[in-house]
This record gives C-alpha cells, sequence and structure tokens, in this order.
C-alpha cells in the first residue's frame, strides 16, 4: 500500500533573490537572475514573464527550474528605467499561481524612475491594466492603436500598482485580462477608463486610488435569435434582460414585399429575455425583424440588428399546459399591497368566461377574486382581500372554459394547484449622509449583493441627506458616481472620441439592511472629480 500523499501544496511561490539586486542602476543589460521559492512551471514562463517598456529585440528567457536567466541585450535606451514585470499567470510546479504580480527594476542611469500610479479595478472577472507613455501629439488621441507600454495584472482583490514609472504624460485603459498587452480595437474590447483624462507624472509623484470599472458586456443589449411558433406568431430572444428597456425596443416586422406588418408585442411573462409578436395577419413565408438602435446619452442601450425568420403554419399536437404556479410556487406578500397570483399558460388562450373557469380555495372556502389580463401567455388573479401569511392555497383550473388556440386542451377536465403564500417582506430604510467638497449631480446606487436586479438609485439632495426606503432585507454594496450626463447610469468612458468615465466612490463596509430598522451613514467625505 502507497503511502499518503500529505496535504496538497497550495502555497503561492515568491520571488526570493534576484541578481543584480532590484534597483541596480548603471544597468548595462546582460543576464539577469530570478531565484524563487520553488520550482517553477516551465510551461507558464514565455506568457507571463515581460520587460516594460517593450523592448525592439525581445530578451532570451531561460528557465533553470527554481531560477530564470533573463538575458537583456546590450542596446538599451540611455537614463531608462526598464521593469522585468511578471504577472499572476506564474505558477510552480504543483499550478499554484503567484498571490500577485511581481515588479523589479534596473536604470541604465544614475537612478531609477520611482513614479507610482495605483487603484483598484471594479470587474466581475481578472483584469489586467494597459498603460501608455505619451509621445507627442498625435500619440495623445492615438495612443490605444499600438501596443501599451506598461502591463500589470489587478489582484485578486481587484488592487493594481504601477512602479517604476518616469516623469511625464499617461494614458492608461482597464481591460479583461485576456485583453491585456495589446491595442485596443473599438466595439471588439471590454475596457473601463479613469475619470482623469490625461495622468501627469511629476517629481517621483505617486498618484493612489486611480479606480476604473469595467463593463460587464460590449455594447448595448443583443437580439440573438428569433423563433416562428405559429404562423401569425414569434418569439424574439436578448443577450439579457429587457425588463429595464422593454419601452425603449424599436422594432419592425417587414413583409418581402417590403411593407410594415402590424405587429403586437409583449414580454415573455416567465424569461425576461424573451420578447413574442404576434401579427395581425398569419404569413407563409419569410419576413424581417429589424431591431433599431437605442442609445441614451451616447451610451447604447440596444444594439441595432436585422433576422430574417421563416413564417409558416406549424399543427400543434401539444397540450396546454399551466407553467405556473406549481407545487413550488410562494406568492411574496407585501404588507401594503395585495400582489397577484400570476398564471402562465404554455400557449395562447383563450377564457370563455373565468367564473366558470377559475376556482380559488384556502382550506376548501371559495376566495373572491379579479382576473387581470397579464399578456396573451398569463393573467395576474388578485383576490378581493388581503392574502393570509404562510398560507396553503388551492388553484383549480376547468378545461371545458380554457381554450388554446393553438393546441389541444388542458390534459384533465380538473386541474389542481396547490401552493403557498410567503410570510410579509421586510423592508429596512438608509439614510445617508454626505459632505461633497465640490458641487455636481451625484447618483446613489445600492445594489443588492446576491440579486443584481434589486437597485435603487437616488440623487443626492443639496444638503448632503439621501433617504431610500423600502428596501428588502438583505446585504448590499454602496456607490456614489458624478452623473455628468445625467442619465441616472454609470458611464464607463469612451477611447474614440475620448472621454473619461464618471467619477464614482464604492463604500468599504457592506451595508446590512434589517426589517422595521432604519440605517444611518454619518459624514461620507468625498472628492469629486474636475
Amino acid at each position: 500500500m502507497s503511502p499518503p500523499g500529505g496535504p496538497k501544496d497550495e502555497t503561492p511561490p515568491e520571488l526570493i533573490e534576484v541578481i543584480p539586486p532590484n534597483g541596480t542602476t548603471h544597468f548595462k543589460g546582460g543576464r539577469v537572475e530570478l531565484l524563487f521559492s520553488e520550482y517553477i512551471d516551465e510551461n507558464t514562463v514565455d506568457r507571463s514573464v515581460s520587460i516594460l517598456p517593450f523592448l525592439d529585440e525581445e530578451p532570451e528567457i531561460v528557465y533553470k527550474g527554481n531560477r530564470l536567466h533573463i538575458y537583456f541585450p546590450d542596446s538599451l535606451s540611455v537614463d531608462q528605467t526598464y521593469i522585468v514585470s511578471i504577472n499572476r499567470g506564474l505558477s510552480d510546479e504543483h499550478k499554484v499561481n503567484l498571490s500577485q504580480g511581481i515588479q523589479v527594476a534596473f536604470a541604465t542611469g544614475s537612478e531609477i524612475d520611482r513614479g507610482i500610479i495605483s487603484g483598484s479595478i471594479y470587474y466581475s472577472k481578472d483584469a489586467s491594466l494597459n498603460l501608455w507613455k505619451i509621445q507627442n501629439e498625435n500619440d495623445h488621441l492615438k495612443f490605444y492603436e499600438r501596443v501599451p507600454d506598461y502591463v500589470i495584472d489587478a489582484s485578486n482583490e481587484g488592487y493594481y500598482e504601477f512602479n517604476f514609472l518616469s516623469l511625464g504624460q499617461y494614458k492608461i485603459a482597464a481591460v479583461d485580462k485576456v485583453l491585456s498587452g495589446i491595442p485596443i480595437v473599438l466595439d471588439k474590447f471590454i475596457y473601463g477608463l479613469s475619470w482623469v483624462p490625461t495622468i501627469e507624472l511629476s517629481s517621483q509623484e505617486n498618484i493612489k486610488e486611480l479606480n476604473i470599472k469595467i463593463p460587464n458586456r460590449l455594447g448595448g443589449i443583443k437580439m440573438i435569435n428569433a423563433e416562428n411558433l405559429q404562423d401569425s406568431w414569434g418569439k424574439i430572444t436578448f443577450s439579457e434582460s429587457i425588463n429595464n428597456v422593454i419601452n425603449q425596443i424599436q422594432l419592425e416586422i417587414i413583409n418581402e414585399d417590403s411593407s410594415k406588418l402590424n405587429t403586437k408585442l409583449f414580454q415573455d411573462p416567465g424569461d425576461d429575455t424573451q420578447l413574442h409578436f404576434l401579427l395581425e395577419d398569419p404569413i407563409n413565408g419569410y419576413i424581417s425583424i429589424h431591431l433599431n438602435e437605442t442609445k441614451k446619452w451616447n451610451t447604447t442601450l440596444i444594439e441595432s440588428s436585422s433576422i430574417r425568420l421563416n413564417m409558416q403554419a406549424i399543427v400543434d399536437t401539444t397540450e396546454l399546459l399551466i407553467i405556473q404556479p406549481d407545487a413550488k410556487s410562494k406568492v411574496q406578500l407585501k404588507s401594503k399591497s395585495i400582489e397577484p397570483l400570476k398564471v402562465i399558460f404554455s400557449n395562447l388562450f383563450e377564457l370563455n368566461s373565468h367564473e366558470n373557469s377559475i376556482f380559488l380555495f384556502k382550506d376548501s372556502v371559495s376566495i373572491p377574486f379579479d382576473i387581470n389580463w397579464d399578456t396573451p401567455l398569463s393573467l395576474d388573479l388578485v383576490p378581493k382581500t388581503k392574502w393570509e401569511v404562510s398560507s396553503n392555497y388551492e388553484l383549480k383550473l376547468f378545461e371545458e372554459s380554457i381554450s388554446p388556440i393553438y393546441g389541444i386542451p388542458l390534459k384533465d377536465s380538473v386541474t389542481s394547484i396547490q401552493f403557498k403564500t410567503s410570510d410579509y417582506e421586510k423592508f429596512g430604510k438608509l439614510i445617508i449622509n454626505t459632505i461633497p467638497e465640490k458641487s455636481g449631480k451625484i447618483v446613489v446606487e445600492l445594489q443588492n449583493m446576491e440579486k443584481s436586479y434589486l437597485t435603487f438609485l437616488s440623487v443626492v439632495n443639496f444638503d448632503g441627506k439621501t433617504i431610500i426606503s423600502e428596501i428588502p432585507e438583505g446585504n448590499y454594496s454602496l456607490m456614489f458616481f458624478q452623473d455628468r450626463d445625467s442619465s441616472m447610469q454609470y458611464s464607463y468612458g469612451q477611447i474614440e472620441p475620448y472621454r473619461t468615465s464618471e467619477w464614482f466612490y464604492y463604500y468599504q463596509d457592506t451595508i446590512k439592511i434589517r426589517s422595521n430598522w432604519d440605517m444611518e451613514l454619518q459624514k461620507i467625505e468625498f472628492d469629486l472629480a474636475e
């Protein structure tokens, strides 16, 4: 029997010695040796080690177990600080990566440049920073078209720090890690910019808290595909939820003779990424679905696109189903209103008479209710008296009074569904007191850390006080941003034509909202961008 292997090695490798020492001046090139605490995985070396600023002649890197030998050319620039930058992709032989990037520097002149730019990146994935030193007036505008002079990875926590920078002007962009170290291709790359248009480094300056947000998607919401459901009914799927833009969707459906078709649109009641369309007349042939671009203050909310779709009648032999509610459903109750029970069907349907179609019971007692038509696939059932909290209810639907427009009726003459109600949803209040140093429209964004759709936006009042009420219990993040374009959404900046991002600030602590509790934050102070 083989002996046990012991605990898994999860200790990141460390750089323990540099020859010649880090900070060496009058460097003439030649070999630099890096000694690590563990044997390095040779396969990770080439993509993890680089010289900054980039050299015209690639240095030779030789793997020696727990050592790396880097051979600099002897044709180095005068009075230049060169940085050996090692990103977090470098791992040891046990596949454990560096815990953070490493930078060591050597100067061909008499002193090492000491400029520092640091801050935090806010992004859902691994991020890197691209930094360009501006060379001339044209470079000021077109810097992004060339390889950046300096590249570094952000840590797991989002922190980054460029060291050993010389005096001058710089431009910075944060990108997804897989896109680091290469020119930025407009309309193809996700990136975030700083709220500082040009970074000025003077007198070996240390610029801190230059924070950047990267958007999680490129451009606006996209139309992904369309599906023919019947000769007058189809469904369109988008790249993400359209809840917040449903009233801004500009959609046209064109027949093959170029005539515009009369269309009714409605959002899928069970999938917030889908939009249904109903044509006034059936079509047997191709249609073109044109989605027009929707912009708001130079920000693309919905991207333009077109899909050609073959419409035709389909023989539907499927039974009508009740998608919602089911035995696991709960009506989420609120103390100040009566929440509807949403009933979603699998197909378009008609009610002959709801008095004989649907019944609601609690403990075998019939509950009177009203019906509101929500969509052609769903209806809202609203009891005339309040739901009882944490209780069991029964919904009964009679097949003879519910007629599917396509397909065949419900399988059973009576469909019975058991469901429950929740306890009353619990709410708290947040009172925020701020002390901005300069004037400017500041927006507060409070976002639930588990349910991002629970987001509250409010403009900070002139006296610095903001009150957000009716907040469901939970943990929230709190962000402030300077809403320069009055869009009530954060702007990440734009490279061409160049436009800085909006200033933002994240409150460091998690906001914990409790029911029936007023939480007050005192004297939050921040310095707005110019």
